[in-house]
């Protein structure tokens, strides 16, 4: 039934384009692309950086090495060709007519910097660790023979993701990191013109890129954190295109002349999570108990109006080595013996840190009003990680969306080396997500994953509940719009008519 969902959806959607692509023929088109999105970017270090919505606009400034495509396919940007010289040397060779924004040319001692300062920034560094830059090799100006400790399975993935954007050294020797990831200098289809904080970000044309040249000459990014209000701005004309449209006005864009709704798989989710170093989480009991007392697919059918799916595992079905564990069950009778058994028949009290989306709030205050029915108390803080832990708060329960296509980035919120959030502090899950990295046969790969997601699904730690789409509003005067998984949608090939 959902493959012919997934059918029905591509035939409209193609119906749409087709559609759209006729009523533009002869149209003039506009020099300006106006874009709405939910949050404003606080770095444009890429290195730096830890969220997609900060990717989606990176990956307009900068290039990577290569582009890995959904089905695994590995594709060259920077770099021209590759090859395994054993498990631990995977030599590259570099295009040789590139130059970065300030006209400074690209060579393999920016693509090493890059790795360096990516090992180097705590944000990056669990990313870059099967990376060993003492043994990296620069073997001339446009070939570099890169070593790692261990064999790294998933290191394609690494390079054409946000963290693998190639940085210019110079310029950031220059300019220092700080006034770098305020100005930044990258190679791609779009240099920054202006950045006003809260407001807006503006991208022109790189006349100087070394591929197809960007169609459209500027875009321009609204931030606007409300989802109703990105989707006022495409209804009276403010933008051509709006990212994370909400379920609930999924309705209203349809039923919009002149917009239409372009909505595709992702491998984005929602999980519960749970400080693996909190003393009332750390009995197993509670944390089924906390589990139990959530009705899943009800949290899901109430927030995202029948655009997500209840989540059946660890991670979403379209990353590799999915394992099909069902929907964790409902059960709240079963949730106060457990809290019985735990030592807290008349429940607790217990903190719940919130990131301050309006998603992220429904989702809370629900989850909340589940625990109340059994007897947990939540007091609910709204804020961002960095600033709950800045006031002194120490983790409890919290949500987590994330949205990673490779099954070691997912997990790696469960290595004791990632540190934020959950937490983590499990010796065994450590080890083997270390092992499965270096596992380049892919079913032995697949066969450790699968164990991993069971011990976890065993352990509670989080409590997947939504593998939701990605949803966007645009204008039918937009052409080339392109649904991205990870929401990385190249503004380079996007046509916008008068």
């Amino acid at each position: 039934m959902r493959r012919k969902a997934f059918a029905l959806a591509a035939l409209v959607l193609a119906a749409t384009v087709a559609a759209s692509a006729a009523g533009n023929a002869g149209k003039k088109t506009k020099d300006t692309l106006r874009v709405a999105i939910w949050e404003d970017l606080k770095t444009m270090d890429p290195q730096a950086s830890n969220f997609v919505s900060y990717w989606m606009v990176q990956l307009n400034i900068f290039d990577k090495l290569v582009y890995e495509d959904s089905k695994g396919v590995v594709h060259p940007r920077l770099a021209t060709e590759w090859k395994f010289l054993d498990d631990l040397t995977l030599e590259m060779k570099l295009r040789k007519d590139v130059v970065f924004h300030d006209s400074g040319k690209f060579t393999a001692e920016d693509v090493l910097f890059t790795f360096s300062r990516g090992k180097a920034n705590p944000v990056s560094a669990s990313t870059f660790a099967p990376f060993d830059l003492e043994k990296t090799v620069i073997v001339d100006p446009y070939t570099i023979r890169i070593k790692f400790k261990t064999p790294y399975a998933a290191v394609f993935n690494t390079l054409s993701t946000g963290r693998g954007a190639i940085v210019s050294k110079a310029a950031v020797e220059r300019m220092g990191s700080d006034a770098f990831a305020r100005s930044p200098v990258g190679s791609g289809p779009y240099k920054l013109e202006r950045w006003k904080s809260g407001t807006e970000i503006a991208l022109v044309r790189n006349d100087a890129y070394w591929g197809t040249k960007a169609i459209t000459k500027n875009v321009v990014y609204s931030i606007i954190p409300e989802a109703a209000n990105r989707v006022i701005e495409l209804e009276t004309g403010g933008v051509d295109a709006v990212f994370d449209v909400a379920a609930n006005d999924v309705k209203r864009v349809k039923a919009m002349k002149g917009a239409h709704i372009l909505m595709g798989n992702s491998s984005r989710y929602m999980t519960l999570t749970f400080s693996m170093k909190d003393k009332l989480l750390s009995d197993k009991n509670v944390r089924y108990a906390l589990s139990y007392a959530i009705d899943k697919k009800a949290l899901v059918d109430a927030v995202y109006e029948g655009t997500a799916t209840t989540a059946n595992g660890m991670y979403p079905p379209t990353v590799f080595a999915f394992k099909d564990k069902g929907v964790m069950p409902y059960d709240p009778v079963k949730a106060k013996e457990l809290l019985a058994k735990a030592g807290y028949p008349d429940g607790f009290t217990m903190d719940f840190l919130v990131e301050n989306r309006e998603i992220d709030i429904r989702l809370a205050e629900i989850i909340q009003n589940m625990w109340a029915a059994v007897g947990v108390k939540v007091k609910m803080y709204q804020m961002n990680a960095s600033t709950y832990t800045a006031q002194g708060h120490k983790f409890q329960a919290g949500m987590r969306a994330g949205n990673v296509n490779e099954p070691s980035n997912i997990l790696i919120i469960y290595d004791s080396a990632f540190g934020e959030r959950l937490e983590p502090n499990d010796p065994w899950i450590d080890k083997k997500l270390a092992a499965a990295k270096t596992i380049y046969d892919s079913k032995k790969r697949a066969g450790a994953y699968a164990e991993i997601q069971d011990y976890l699904y065993d352990a509670r730690w989080t409590v997947p509940f939504a593998f939701t789409p990605v949803i966007y509003a645009l204008s039918d005067k937009v052409e080339g719009f392109a649904c991205d998984p990870m929401q990385q949608v190249e503004m380079s090939k996007v046509t916008v008519y008068q």
